[in-house]
Order: structure tokens, then sequence, then C-alpha cells
């Protein structure tokens, strides 16, 4: 049940909840349009200064399940205020690094104040928001990591052009110490759980799984590191294996993994990763598609990443007040394909883009993370069953797996279709940066349609949702991306069924597609429309046809009071 504040309380703490996760992706990206100066100052090539990013994400996506836990026993306040002074001090370490070594370090540290944040904050609005306010606290946080995301490329090359690359860290030196005193004023003090029953042990396993599976993907690109990259796949493998088996075994598992035996929420959370695997992969190059192919300035460049953040800002809420009352699904296909269009159109126009024709796939870019930011998180929460707040927090360990994972893939692509491998960011030639970046850009568009496909596959859902496929598993895809209109008529022989319990809650998104044989069918019309609830309790109406109901809670009459149609 939510521990509701006072509104001013409230109020304030999704203030620093925003703050914080703006401050999130702000990190995540102000690096990308960085990354050609602090390349040239340190001298190294562009795998190599693509870690200031990549280790950030690497070191918090493998971090925030386990700060999560810790948060969901009562540690949110802790939690987020350690965060917050880490990450301040870490920030400040990264503005006055001499060395590139120094530099990544701090960084990594960073990444872990970041996960605390990142951590913390969703569990902010599970239990300090009322049920009928969640999407809103859903929206901030999305809201807040996408517009940081977006933002990052526009202040950083505003910054590197009137000053240098150290002060996109110092920035964040004063954010920190205006908001841990509110922190302290708004979240309430509250007893933490047992230490004891925090998976350590898994919490390490999935810190190195996520750590050697990056590491596989940035050695790949180079042929004389072959052995380290085959060596970090297998570290990788079986960690997460070993992860996997070790959390069944768990009286108090770091993550229940019983989750991800859901369809529903499997496909969810795969298609929030894909999102951002495409988008921080993209935002990764699009500086460099202005500064060495383009020939702009940082703050150009940055000026018109900006445009994307500015769409989402603006559509973002009410794009999340309209999927609470139109359901989801349709936004979360509308993510896919406009995914797929924006990066399509990088892909197409190559090495003829302009800045007006980046400024239009840019605004399209931005309506991506507007449709995709509380329709799909919130979606993700709704399908969890009553691990809410692990749910909450694995919304932000998607988007930063993805973007862990989308770097380091879309630098390693980079690097071997343009054969840049060893060659220093100022020393890239236009021919080959966009003989790299074309197929990068028709990489990330393909993601776009696998999000198409599974957010399609997925009905919308409150508490509990599954999807099963039955029998042949195309024809009944196909039969979920027909519209409801056509569904029957095209395909009679598809049933499609809610089920509502006994009780009265229903179970949207119980979505049950099952071929079967065109012989015919109960009519079950004839019974619902007779059916009728006595006030004492009792049913009367029509008798159901034999073997349709099933009903939940033991022995009994084999009827119940529903609406619409129920499962077989």
């Amino acid at each position: 049940m939510a521990d509701l504040l006072d509104p001013r309380r409230t109020a304030a703490l999704m203030a620093v909840v925003f703050v914080v996760t703006l401050m999130d992706g702000l990190d995540g990206s102000i690096v990308n349009v960085a990354l050609p100066d602090i390349g040239e100052h340190f001298g190294v090539d562009t795998a190599t200064v693509a870690w200031v990013a990549i280790i950030y994400f690497m070191v918090l996506a493998g971090t925030l399940v386990a700060f999560a836990r810790l948060a969901a026993k009562g540690g949110v306040r802790r939690i987020l205020a350690w965060g917050i002074a880490i990450f301040t001090i870490s920030s400040l370490i990264c503005g006055l690094s001499q060395s590139m070594e120094v530099l990544l370090i701090a960084r990594g540290v960073q990444g872990l104040g970041a996960a605390m944040m990142g951590s913390a904050g969703p569990i902010c609005c599970t239990e300090h928001l009322p049920p009928q306010k969640l999407g809103f606290g859903m929206a901030i946080l999305t809201i807040g990591a996408s517009a940081g995301f977006a933002l990052g490329p526009a202040v950083g090359g505003f910054i590197v052009d009137l000053a240098s690359w150290h002060w996109i860290f110092l920035i964040n030196v004063p954010i920190g110490l205006v908001f841990i005193p509110i922190l302290l004023y708004a979240a309430p003090k509250r007893a933490l759980g047992p230490l004891r029953e925090v998976d350590w042990a898994g919490a390490g396993l999935l810190f190195i799984s996520i750590a050697a599976g990056t590491l596989a993907l940035e050695m790949a690109s180079y042929p004389e590191r072959a052995a380290v990259a085959a060596s970090s796949a297998i570290v990788f493998l079986v960690g997460m294996a070993s992860f996997v088996l070790f959390e069944r075994t768990r009286e108090h598992p770091l993550l229940d993994i019983r989750m991800f035996k859901r369809l529903d929420f499997s496909s969810i959370f795969l298609c929030l990763m894909l999102t951002n695997m495409s988008y921080m992969g993209m935002l990764y190059l699009l500086p460099f598609l202005g500064q060495v192919y383009m020939g702009e300035t940082a703050t150009v460049v940055g000026s018109v990443m900006l445009i994307s953040a500015a769409v989402t800002a603006v559509l973002g809420m009410p794009i999340a007040r309209w999927s609470d009352r139109t359901g989801r699904r349709m936004f979360c296909v509308a993510t896919g394909v406009i995914v797929f269009s924006s990066f399509v159109g990088f892909g197409v126009i190559g090495g003829d883009i302009t800045i007006p024709l980046m400024c239009c796939l840019m605004v399209v870019m931005g309506l991506g993370w507007a449709f995709c930011g509380g329709p799909m998180g919130s979606r993700l929460v709704e399908h969890s069953g009553e691990e809410k707040d692990m749910a909450s927090a694995l919304m932000n360990e998607a988007y930063y797996v993805g973007g862990t994972i989308g770097t380091a893939l879309i630098a390693m692509l980079f690097t071997v279709f343009s054969g840049t491998g060893g060659i220093d960011i100022q020393n890239v030639s236009p021919e080959l940066f966009i003989e790299g970046f074309v197929p990068c850009a028709f990489v990330c568009a393909g993601m776009g349609l696998v999000i198409v496909v599974l957010s399609a596959a997925v009905k919308d859902g409150k508490n509990r949702g599954r999807l099963r496929v039955l029998s042949d598993p195309f024809r009944s895809l196909a039969a979920v991306l027909l519209p409801d209109g056509f569904r029957r008529q095209i395909c009679p022989e598809i049933e499609e069924r809610q089920h509502y319990r006994h009780d009265g809650s229903d179970r949207h998104g119980d979505l049950v597609i099952q071929i079967q044989s065109p012989a015919p069918i109960h009519d079950e019309r004839r019974y619902h429309e007779g059916h009728e609830h006595r006030r004492d309790g009792r049913d009367q109406g029509v008798d159901p046809p034999p073997g349709r109901l099933q009903q939940e809670g033991g022995a009994g009459p084999q009827r119940e009071a529903c609406q619409g149609l129920v499962q077989p």
C-alpha cells in the first residue's frame, strides 16, 4: 500500500525524482557530443573513447537491481541520498581528470551513484503515490530520462564550445548540493529491512555477467583481441546461466526470475531495451555525423539534437494520460513504427544529410520517445504481477542495459564497417565515417520492426496478464496483429476471450489465442445476455454450456458472475 505524503512533500519528492532521473539520462548522453574533444585531448581512437559512455551504463546496469532491492526493503531515502552524494563527488573528479584512466574510473563511480538514484526513483512513485496517479509518476520518470538523453548533446555542445569538456561533469556539482537537502526534507525515514536477506552473491553474478557481455561486444571489433572477446562472451553466458539457476534456489532472490517466464512481461521488457538500444546507439553516432562528416560545430549539432528533447517534453505527458484512458498497446506499436521510420530515414539519406533534414528526423525521434515513455513503462508495471516495486526499477534497468548494449554494439559495428579501428577520431575521413554510419542506422531500424511485432502481440492489461500462443504460432501472431473487427471474419476458427474472476477483479490482457477446428461451438452469448447477479450473491439465469466455464477457488457450481466472454 502506498505511504502517502502531504501535498507539499509529495511535490518536493517528485521534483527530486524528476531531477535525479534527468541527471541520470543527461550524463548518459552529454558526453556523446564531447567525445571527439575528449578523444583528441587524450589521443585515443573511436572505440577507446566510447568507453567513457559505455562504462557509465555498464556499472549502472550491473548494480541497479541490487540497489532496487535495498530500496524496496525500506531504504529509499538512504539509497537516493547516498546516490546523489556519490554522483556529485564523482562528477567533480571526472571534471578534474588529467588522464584517460582517472576519467574512466571516476566515470564508473559516477555510474554507481546513478544506479542508486535510478533504482530508488521509481520506488518513490510506487510507494508514495496513490494507484490512480501511478501513470503520472511513470511519466515523470520516463520524460525525465528521455529528456535527459536528448538534452545531453545540446547542453554538452554548448558547454564544449564555450568552455571545455571538463564542464560537462562539473555542472552536476551545484545541482547535487541543492537537491540533497530537499530530498531529506521530503522523503520519510523508514527502518531498513534485514541486509542478510539481500542476495549479494546474485548481485555480484549479475554485475560480472553484464560487464563481461559489454567487454565482449567492444573487443569483437578488434581482430587482434578475438581471444579476449571470446573469453568475455563465455564468462557472460556462464554468468547469466549461473545467475538464473542461483536465483531460483534463493529464499530471498535479488530478482524474481518467475516474472520473466511470463511472455507478456518479457516482451515488454525487451521492447524497452530495444528502444533504448537503438536510440542510445544512434545518439552515440549523431554528434560525429555533425562534426566529422558535416563539419558543424558542437553547438550547432547539440542544438539540432535538442529538437527531439523539446518534442518529448511537450508531448510526453499528454500521450501518457491519453494512454491511461485508451490503452497502451497502440502507443507501443507506434513507438516501433517511429523508431523504424526515423532510422531508415538516416540510412537512406546517408551522405546527402543536411541540417534541415537532420532537424526533421530529430522531430520523428522525439515522437518515438514521447510514445514510448509513459505508455510502455506503465505497461511493464501492469504486467508484473505482485512485484510492482521491482518492476518499476526494472523499467530503468531495461533503459540502461539497452543503453549499455546499444552503445557498445553500434560502436563495434561502426568500427567494423568503417575500418577505423586504431584511428584517432580527428583523423577519421568523412568517407570512412559514412561507410560505417549507414549500416548502423539500418541495424537500429531493424530493432524498430521487432518492437512493432512484440508490442502488437501483447494485449493491454491490469494486474496480471499473459500471452499464450497455442498450436500454430505463426498464424496466432498474424491473428493478434489483425484489427479486432476483421479477426473473426478472416480467422473464424480463432477465439479470443477475456477472463474475469469470481470476485469481480478483472485480468485484462489474459489473451489466449487458440487455433481450433471449425466445428460449431456452444453459444455462450445467450447465457451471458440472460445472466443476472442477485443482491444476495446468488446467480440466476440460463445454465452455461457444459465444460465451458472454469471455476476458480475450488469445488462448487460451475458458474461465475462475469462480464463478456470467459476463458475455457
